[in-house]
């Protein structure tokens, strides 16, 4: 008989969920899954589910990333299940109409709560813009006329979120240094060193001391800050690529595209402590490696955008060191440099890391072939486009058209 004065192990449990930080927890999960740690993580977000939003748009996101490598009808189905369900919770906390008044006449009385909730809110307004972002894609895959026209409204209301949040944060994280700045000039003159240190402390990552208890933490908003710039990055930077006829179009259907402040905002997301940070830095090195060059963005300058992608792959090496995505895009940074050898090997350790990601494991293939081409090793890369190497039989990549390739190639 177990004794009374112990606790009940589900309680210890439960007790144990709600002292978790959420924020770190999911990027914890974020950075397995890019370590190839993908049921791993796939466990943790299932775990904390029903935590927080946060975990629930965690584990919605892990569903829609296996759809995507799959394009399986089930677990496309299950995705926008999981993905509605996570919308459905954001919407179901956001404030009524009768609470937002009494929070209104109490919030003379009760500032720190309503701060709170303010954060919160722009929290799930954040994350059912991107569950609605990713329901818009799962919508257009199925390649009907309908399905664009959806996918498209979803979109709109998507940006709207967006443009509205990143502007609220935007004006919180003034306000806050104005805020600092003025009790900073009204300190007394005997603090005036200690101040000056503790402003110099302020613009590193860290508390700054000269904002009230009260107020919220400008780390809470710079994580904010990020988490709604990778998804108003990604707006920018992808509309900026749409030709130049039907640009103008779209801008009057009210999406903009400006591609200085779409990389401007995924770099702020990447530096950010969101759990979308890896996935910014993600969208960084494909821009960087991948579309920058394939569109000749810079003209003749091949070299355009190289120092940046070596810069992120130095800076998260120690961070990802068994990532088949980053090993991947060090492999193109060295194609570009010419490099061939370095990277048929870079290619190679991807290929190797992507033992569980069969789609991964194709475009890493997908290089090798090249490359090999490239040095006239003809053998090794018809070796590589028929995936037929050390009498392992993988998925050919070129030759045999398969699910996943056909919907990659038809959009």
């Amino acid at each position: 008989m177990a004794d009374p004065a112990e606790p009940a192990p589900g309680s210890m449990q439960d007790e144990k969920k709600e002292g978790i930080n959420d924020a770190e927890l999911a990027l914890k999960g974020i950075n397995m899954l890019l370590n190839n740690g993908f049921k791993e993580s796939d466990e943790l977000f299932k775990l904390y589910r029903n935590h927080s939003p946060l975990m629930s748009f965690g584990a919605s996101f892990v569903s829609f990333l296996n759809a995507m490598m799959t394009f399986e009808e089930e677990k496309m189905q299950m995705a926008f299940e999981d993905l509605k369900a996570t919308e459905r919770l954001c919407e179901s906390e956001n404030t009524g109409v009768i609470e937002t008044i009494k929070n209104k006449l109490k919030r003379s009385m009760d500032s720190q709560r309503s701060r709170v909730a303010a954060m919160n809110r722009l929290q799930r307004q954040i994350i059912i813009a991107d569950c609605q972002v990713y329901l818009a894609v799962l919508s257009f895959i199925k390649q009907e006329l309908s399905s664009y026209i959806k996918g498209g409204w979803i979109l709109r209301k998507a940006w709207k979120m967006y443009n509205k949040c990143y502007s609220d944060i935007t004006h919180l994280q003034e306000g806050s240094r104005r805020r600092a700045s003025q009790q900073q000039a009204a300190a007394p003159p005997s603090l005036s060193s200690s101040d000056a240190s503790h402003h110099s402390r302020s613009s590193s990552p860290g508390p700054s001391p000269s904002l009230r208890p009260d107020d919220i933490s400008p780390e809470a908003l710079d994580r904010l800050k990020g988490s709604v710039s990778f998804g108003y990055g990604l707006f920018h930077l992808c509309i900026s690529m749409v030709p130049p006829h039907l640009l103008k179009i779209v801008n009057l259907l009210g999406f903009p595209g400006d591609r200085l402040q779409g990389l401007s905002a995924l770099t702020y997301a990447s530096e950010s402590k969101d759990m979308k940070a890896p996935l910014a830095t993600l969208a960084l090195l494909w821009y960087h490696t991948v579309v920058q060059p394939f569109f000749a963005l810079d003209g003749s300058d091949t070299q355009a955008g190289l120092m940046e992608a070596k810069s992120i792959l130095q800076q998260r090496e120690a961070i990802y060191p068994n990532s088949s995505l980053f090993m991947f895009f060090k492999g193109r940074v060295q194609r570009l440099e010419c490099q061939i050898s370095s990277a048929l090997t870079s290619f190679r350790d991807a290929l190797e890391l992507a033992s569980d990601q069969r789609e991964i494991q194709h475009v890493c293939l997908y290089e090798i072939g090249w490359c090999s081409m490239i040095e006239l090793s003809y053998r090794e890369a018809y070796r590589a486009f028929r995936a037929t190497e050390d009498g392992v039989s993988l998925v050919p990549v070129l030759l045999r058209l398969f699910n996943w390739s056909v919907q990659r190639s038809h959009r």
